[in-house]
């Protein structure tokens, strides 16, 4: 930690030398530190009904400038806690780590990114997307480059999306230690046309951990895709790209003859499998309608280690559009479509509506709406169970707001209705529930154009419906901002009370109270403070009855901005 700090510091008085002494380097961005706090009392003295949700004591370091000159800019990324809150710190049993199990620790953040020109140097972690089919949501921490000299493109970056974690009995599992590379080449310009071949691997170590997590695998998987782009006169557009990937999900298995292989990349064995997919759009883009078609294929056995969530075996289509009307007072951004799953029939075909609209219209001077439509769900072959995985999610929301003012204050009154029908199968029985939740919340916000004080209100009623249970829940909230010593305190209260109901038990009471104090202490000096409090009582729901915590968070900190 000392070596950390010191170079923190270093970097510092090396950025403010530079922004003193050159006056053609630019220096933006943020740099701060914080310290949080967190108490927690339970009564009964003993119950352990309610567990700590945060370290009792944390600091955050936060280092985010960007030096820039004519030619080059130098930004940096660094977030980082001195107490570890994921399973690399104490659910790992690492009592202290070591610099790489650190700077490494998916809770902190350091990244450094030089560029010069058309160059860049990536170093750190890095969430890098380089195509829909290849890589994309998977941070990285290594180290890689990204040129684009004129039309061309050349990205490469390697290292460890993962550490591995020994298994212990009562921890989370564990995981093996994963390093991944990825890389592009191609050609690309800008809203015309682009060609690009992506590459991603990611290989588990075997040797990383001495105590195997049980029912996880030691995996390796290599995915290579094209990518293709056009933008044509008149607005229209077409893109596509085609991926396969070679998959091996369990690398203690033996070579076989017949086992998939593609070498040099991966020898694979017999738990090797290898497939492909593809998605393609075709449509046009103008001032105030879009209208376009997409198409996306995805095999049984298609995996890449970019997208490790991504769901296979599914074919989607669906036609998109956007349009303006009235005068640009009504804008509607709409999908529609159909889901098949179990392309490759090692299931029960299933067939799912896909839909998505968001219309908001501006009726007058006072009113305006907006209603919003969504479909979305999830699912599986059946695998080892009986029944897959399928959970589909249609939710419904509208949301009127009236304004209105005088001379003196303007108003905000918005009611929002929001419908959730929320349908699950049970992969062993194959029996679907419904979860049905209705939400309401009522807000309104007078402004005074007189006086610095801005005041809230809130009413929200929830209510969720399952087989066998009903839970009620009603949340008065209310706020007050407004500003002190000639604006260079800015001061914010909040208090919420909740009351909630399960089934036929007695009802819970909640009551939180929190305070923002934010004082301006220079032009680039900023003292952020933030107090709060958690109240909630059981009813007789659990044992012992009437049981209760307190939580109380503090945090405050110091934070300088860079520039002018």
């Amino acid at each position: 930690m000392k070596h950390l700090l010191f170079c923190f510091l270093s970097l510092t008085t090396l950025v403010l030398t530079a922004q003193d002494k050159k006056p053609k380097v630019e220096v933006s961005g943020t740099m701060g530190v914080t310290y949080e706090g967190y108490g927690l009392n339970r009564n009964p003295t003993g119950w352990t009904g309610f567990a700590q949700r945060k370290p009792w004591n944390q600091v955050r370091f936060t280092f985010q400038p960007t030096i820039t000159t004519p030619k080059w800019s130098l930004p940096f990324n660094f977030n980082f806690n001195t107490t570890p809150t994921n399973v690399i710190g104490p659910y790992a049993n690492i009592g202290k780590q070591n610099i790489g199990q650190y700077i490494t620790n998916p809770s902190n953040n350091f990244a450094f990114n030089p560029k010069y020109k058309w160059a860049e140097l990536q170093l750190g972690t890095q969430y890098l997307n380089y195509s829909n089919l290849s890589t994309g949501d998977v941070g990285v921490f290594g180290a890689g480059v990204d040129l684009r000299p004129n039309v061309w493109r050349i990205k490469f970056f390697t290292g460890v999306s993962q550490q591995g974690i020994n298994f212990f009995s009562g921890g989370p599992g564990g995981s093996y230690k994963r390093n991944n590379w990825m890389a592009q080449l191609g050609m690309e310009k800008e809203d015309k046309y682009a060609l690009l071949f992506n590459f991603a691997k990611g290989k588990d170590d075997i040797g990383s951990v001495t105590t195997p997590p049980p029912g996880i695998l030691p995996q390796e998987g290599f995915t290579m895709s094209v990518v293709g782009k056009a933008n044509f006169k008149g607005g229209w557009y077409f893109t596509t790209e085609g991926a396969q990937s070679i998959y091996t999900k369990d690398l203690t298995l033996p070579v076989s003859p017949t086992s998939l292989s593609q070498k040099p990349f991966l020898e694979g064995n017999t738990s090797t499998i290898k497939d492909f997919a593809a998605e393609g759009g075709i449509g046009r883009k103008s001032k105030n309608f879009d209208i376009g078609a997409k198409v996306k294929y995805l095999g049984a056995g298609f995996q890449t280690v970019g997208y490790p969530f991504m769901q296979p075996d599914r074919i989607d289509y669906t036609l998109n559009t956007r349009f303006n009307a009235f005068k640009n007072k009504t804008n509607v951004t709409a999908s529609i479509g159909q889901r098949v799953n179990n392309v490759s029939s090692t299931a029960l075909k299933a067939k799912q509506f896909i839909g998505n609209l968001n219309w908001f219209s501006q009726i007058n001077d006072h009113w305006s709406v907006n209603i919003n439509y969504n479909n979305f769900g999830f699912q599986s072959n059946s695998g080892l169970n009986p029944y897959g995985i399928k959970n589909v999610s249609n939710d419904f929301g509208v949301s009127p707001t009236y304004t209105w003012s005088n001379t003196k204050m303007a108003h905000l009154l918005s009611l929002s209705y929001n419908y959730s029908k929320y349908d699950e199968r049970d992969v062993i029985t194959g029996l679907t529930t419904s979860n049905n939740t209705h939400t309401a919340l009522l807000t309104y916000v007078p402004s005074y154009l007189t006086k610095d004080l801005t005041p809230d209100f809130s009413v929200m009623y929830f209510l969720n419906k399952l087989p066998g249970f009903k839970t009620t829940l009603v949340t008065l909230s209310t706020g007050l901002a407004l500003p002190a010593m000639k604006k260079k305190v800015q001061l914010r209260g909040q208090l919420q009370y909740t009351f909630s109901k399960n089934n036929t038990f007695t009802a819970n009471n909640n009551f939180i109270a929190s305070c923002n104090v934010d004082a301006k202490l220079s032009k680039k000096l900023t003292w952020t403070n933030y107090l709060s409090t958690n109240y909630f009582k059981y009813g007789n729901e659990i044992l012992p009855n009437g049981a209760n915590y307190l939580e109380s968070n503090i945090r405050t900190g110091l934070m300088y901005r860079f520039g002018k």
